[in-house]
């Protein structure tokens, strides 16, 4: 599949854009990126300041683990679908928590 240049830049500014806002979400910097994705501080540096126009696929797929995000998100898919699988895991462990409440009230009924 060929990309012009202007979607290339595009998908890079996408992708810029969302790594920044996940470094702003969990209100870290670029060393401490560069550091969870075992990447160089510089190389870090050039993409988010857009020197690097094509970064690798490793680089982005290393980025993406250490924010703990997809690749997709990073490149503006499915980010929908990511804050709602979120959303969904936080409601299934307080629908836990209320069940095992529950269940220890049934296993010890109050004495009348």
């Amino acid at each position: 599949m060929n990309y012009s240049r202007l979607e290339n830049e595009i998908v890079s500014e996408i992708v810029i854009r969302n790594i920044c806002k996940q470094l702003s979400e969990r209100n870290w910097s670029l060393k401490m990126l560069a550091d969870r994705a075992d990447l160089p501080y510089e190389s870090i540096k050039k993409l988010v300041n857009g020197k690097i126009r094509r970064p690798s696929f490793i680089s982005i797929w290393q980025i993406s683990n250490a924010l703990g995000c997809s690749v997709d998100s990073l490149a503006g898919r499915s980010t929908t679908s990511d804050a709602a699988l979120r959303q969904i895991s936080e409601n299934a462990s307080e629908i836990y928590r209320i069940l095992s409440q529950m269940n220890e009230f049934s296993a010890h009924p109050l004495n009348h």
